[in-house]
């Protein structure tokens, strides 16, 4: 069996049992309507300029779409491992390298979610639900969906949505993006009733508006694609996956319900990679770490690792040359803590793929589990002189640091990565919790305002930053860094109050 199929049996499970269901908006679009622009106007986001300033500014929209991500990652669960958000992060800027898009301040997200969905909202924010790693078979078909969310993206489609909301009277931009807030943290039914009401207004000639978005998303999203290197088929076929998933019940994945994809849509994307094919670019259906991430995905988001390692093993038996299977193998028999199995599946994996980041990481991991740290380090060393200042080389090198209880260089190594990736809260966390055992409190206190900062707490942002102020007193360069960075905070919640 071919690697990128290894999966089939968990993946048609997690298709069938993470779908959601489909809606009759008739009966709730006023109710739904109403709980989105309640929910926008409890997030506070900022204005985006009266109705005689014309389209809205591209700095508008970054900075709306930045205050709705504290929001969202305030009400949503979301994935923290290094080497998902790091493949995530890559690929999407590959992507966008061979797009429209111009403000390449783009934030990747994955969502810890089994539902087959991903978005695009203002800011450059993409999110990426975990289900969507599990349900596209080829790394082509994943990197279609991100093209077509980034296509939204370049073409400014809510900035066009908020501009035709107001000459048509139908909800703004701030309820828009709440609904889709209802969407990611409440589920299906409300979220997609209330985006369909706030996006569309009901009315025809809007909804005729949004599907004329979807083409143009699909147009771009399939020369994106392919000017990245990738099958441009990988369109048309994952809509035709996601098609046939609905037929298995009457809840069609939550992709198509704010993405509806009819057989028309699917000719037309078909036709729109024929005409990109016959250019005879060179491409290609994806990579093994596309494959490896697809089952890290399954694994971590697994809820009993032994029997996803039961099957796994069943299926190794009919595919032993399966990398992906032996690496998910792998890793549930670490979470498991079987260690002999995990070693077995490495030293096979590593025999044939000696330079895989992925696998490196995870045997040092390994190494460091069993007694063997130093080892586990020198591997990561080794690699960190090939990929210096790699956000997953650097986040293991910290763990295996933290095991060894060594906290003044898992410190370092945190606040190295807190200099690179100021924007990631979780790797505020991190630090603050390296700087707690390694007796830094002040940096403590620092670190956590900066987490709740990124995660739309501003009180508990604020808090933390008197108490560092307060600890500070004998430092006037520190005293007066940490007291500027209070004044932001509270210049940032005011000016969101007053929005």
């Amino acid at each position: 069996m071919k690697s990128a199929g290894c999966l089939s049996a968990l993946i048609l499970t997690a298709t069938l049992s993470t779908t959601i269901n489909a809606v009759d908006l008739s009966a709730k679009d006023a109710t739904l309507t109403s709980d989105a622009t309640r929910l926008s106007s409890s997030l506070n986001l900022p204005s985006l300029g009266d109705s005689s300033s014309g389209i809205i500014s591209r700095q508008q929209e970054y900075e709306l779409g930045r205050t709705w991500l504290k929001a969202l990652r305030n009400q949503t669960p979301m994935v923290s491992d290094p080497q998902l958000k790091d493949y995530l992060e890559g690929l999407v800027y590959r992507l966008a390298a061979a797009s429209d898009v111009q403000d390449h301040r783009l934030m990747p997200l994955v969502i810890d979610s089994p539902a087959l969905n991903a978005f695009a909202a203002p800011g450059g924010i993409i999110g990426v639900n975990t289900g969507l790693f599990i349900n596209a078979k080829t790394e082509a078909q994943f990197a279609a969906v991100l093209a077509h969310e980034l296509a939204h993206l370049s073409q400014r489609h809510y900035a066009r949505n908020v501009e035709e909301a107001r000459n048509n009277s139908i909800p703004n931009a701030a309820a828009i993006l709440g609904s889709i807030l209802v969407m990611a943290t409440a589920g299906g039914e409300a979220g997609t009733a209330a985006l369909t009401s706030a996006v569309a207004g009901m009315q025809s000639a809007r909804l005729r508006f949004s599907r004329q978005f979807e083409r143009e998303a699909d147009n771009l999203g399939i020369t994106t694609l392919a000017k990245a290197g990738f099958d441009p088929q990988a369109m048309p076929e994952i809509f035709e996956q996601m098609n046939k998933a609905s037929l298995y019940g009457s809840r069609p994945p939550e992709f198509l319900l704010t993405h509806p994809v009819t057989e028309n849509r699917i000719a037309s994307s078909r036709a729109r990679a024929d005409q990109m094919s016959v250019q005879q670019l060179s491409t290609t259906t994806g990579s093994l770490d596309y494959q490896l991430m697809r089952v890290r995905a399954a694994a971590l988001g697994s809820s009993n690792p032994n029997e996803m390692a039961r099957q796994l093993q069943k299926q190794l038996t009919t595919s032993p040359a399966s990398a992906t299977v032996r690496y998910g193998l792998a890793l549930t028999s670490l979470r498991t803590r079987n260690y002999p199995a995990a070693e077995a599946q490495l030293t096979w994996l590593r025999q044939r793929y000696p330079a895989n980041q992925h696998l490196i990481i995870t045997e040092a991991l390994l190494a460091a589990e069993t007694g063997k740290a130093e080892e586990g380090l020198t591997q990561i060393e080794k690699a960190l002189k090939s990929h210096p200042n790699d956000y997953p080389l650097m986040a293991a090198q910290a763990e295996i640091l933290l095991q060894q209880q060594n906290y003044a260089d898992a410190r370092q190594t945190l606040q190295k990565l807190s200099r690179l990736r100021p924007e990631d809260p979780d790797i505020w966390f991190e630090l603050a919790e390296v700087q707690g055992l390694a007796g830094d409190i002040i940096g403590l206190h620092q670190s956590r305002a900066e987490y709740f900062f990124l995660n739309g707490n501003t009180d508990e942002a604020i808090k933390h930053l008197q108490y560092a102020v307060t600890m500070a007193e004998g430092s006037f360069a520190l005293k007066a860094k940490l007291q500027q960075k209070l004044n932001d905070v509270h210049k940032y919640r005011q000016k969101i109050s007053n929005s």
